[in-house]
């Protein structure tokens, strides 16, 4: 279990590191853009590069922002349950959370081939963008390890580390 954790908060970390970068790529990309039509031709992929870029960095940062309990909880109804029933439907909720973004992170996997496969390009660039479906198909796949990671603390009584 320690294993897993370990690997979980390492490659989250790591994840979160290069969703800052694509962040910080995407602002530089906007404002460089933005001072281009001032004094020049804009980049004319701007909306695509920044359409990946977010992409990126919403699931990049999806680990990390489970490690830090950064997503939104409604728990109107889970505080007035009593303890064992408030950690049974936590644990069903994260079984069931768990298998829906297994699912997409299959399906995303398997669209990153397809589109390998077909040899598919982005609309303006004309570039194949099969890789960033790739990462973001890892992006998914270590929230997947997080949540399978709370989720296995939880039945065994403790909180993850």
């Amino acid at each position: 279990m320690r294993f897993l954790e370990g690997v979980s908060a390492r490659l989250t970390t790591v994840l979160a590191a290069v969703a800052g970068v694509t962040l910080v790529g995407m602002m530089l990309l906007t404002v460089a853009n933005m001072v281009l039509r001032q004094v020049a031709v804009p980049f004319g992929a701007t909306a695509e590069v920044v359409g990946w870029l977010s992409a990126l960095t919403t699931a990049l940062a999806l680990g990390y922002s489970q490690v830090k309990k950064a997503h939104i909880a409604i728990e109107m109804v889970t505080d007035r349950l009593p303890p064992r029933a408030r950690a049974a439907l936590v644990g069903v909720m994260r079984l069931v959370s768990l298998a829906l973004f297994v699912l997409m992170t299959w399906q995303l996997a398997g669209y990153a081939t397809n589109i390998r496969r077909l040899g598919t390009l982005s609309e303006t660039l004309r570039i194949s963008y099969y890789p960033l479906v790739y990462l973001v198909a890892l992006g998914v796949a270590a929230f997947c390890l997080r949540l399978l990671v709370e989720t296995l603390s939880g039945f065994r009584g403790r909180r993850p580390a």
